[in-house]
């Protein structure tokens, strides 16, 4: 792997094309409607400041990502920790000065989540159940964020709930496939604290709650037939990643899991567009 394609993987783009899009889905639950100007730099400073989280937290991990994640850059080689760190500022200035273009309140809050991804990063990872919802609750706000863009926070709730639950089941899903690192780290996630059986029911039960949760929108009508099937899938593939959970959960030493679980989140962020697009029919 060449620097410079290092240099591009190395904030996981594809983490910060869910955020932006998180963002649009956002604004497109907005009562007004979006503006897209305004809807592209939320989008664009929300993935930046993603970014910058990301770099950061690779570089805090860089001995544990030695050896539950080998291959990313930083462990491998393909890039220097100072130019990680100067990656993490230069995204964090970038997504800061797009937020603050947009609005105070999206500048101040842009730069609030950058802080509080550092603390995470550097002191909540071993605080259980904690740092979990606080990864959470910031990927959930990249809703209404999106959707204060254009002036209102709208339906931006719904989404926003189920992104929440989702990323802390996701969180806990990751921390069992990172159980070997962790416990040579001497880590305290919530698999090493409690085991792992416990916390796949855990998250099991957090998942079981949100497929309940996303279907309110359909029975309150809020969302039509057209959003119901869309949802289909995604609960099919969240129950796969739970049986899988449960029957392979002693084979779960890479992130396959984690990935699946981050194609449910584009699944369900369709889902979502296709519910606004029919709502807006109505």
């Amino acid at each position: 792997m060449s620097p410079l394609t290092a240099f591009f993987l190395l904030p996981r783009p594809l983490n910060g094309l869910i955020t932006a899009l998180s963002v649009g889905v956002g604004a497109l639950t907005a009562i007004q409607g979006p503006t897209w100007l305004p809807v592209l730099l939320a989008a664009l400073s929300a993935a930046l400041i993603n970014g910058a989280g990301n770099v950061f937290n690779d570089l805090i991990d860089i001995d544990i990502d030695r050896i539950n994640r080998p291959d990313r850059p930083l462990p491998a080689g393909h890039i220097s920790p100072l130019a990680a760190g100067l990656q993490t500022l230069a995204l964090t200035l970038a997504g800061g000065l797009c937020a603050f273009w947009l609005s105070p309140w999206h500048g101040f809050l842009a730069l609030g989540i950058a802080l509080l991804l550092a603390i995470y990063s550097i002191f909540l990872k071993n605080s259980l159940l904690l740092g979990n919802i606080l990864v959470a609750g910031i990927g959930a706000i990249a809703f209404p964020y999106g959707a204060f863009a254009v002036g209102d926070i709208g339906r931006s709730w719904i989404p926003a709930l189920f992104a929440l639950l989702f990323h802390i089941g996701r969180e806990i899903v990751k921390d069992i496939e990172d159980i070997a690192g962790d416990k040579i780290r001497g880590e305290h996630t919530l698999p090493l604290r409690w085991g792992s059986q416990n916390a796949a029911l855990i998250a099991s039960l957090i998942y079981i709650l949100l497929i309940g949760i996303t279907w309110i929108p359909f029975f309150t009508a809020i969302y039509n037939i057209f959003y119901a099937l869309a949802l289909l899938p995604v609960n099919g593939l969240v129950l796969y990643v739970l049986w899988q959970l449960h029957h392979q959960r002693a084979q779960l030493s890479d992130d396959r899991l984690g990935r699946l679980l981050k194609i449910g989140m584009f699944s369900g962020l369709l889902a979502i567009v296709i519910g606004e697009l029919a709502f807006d029919l109505n």
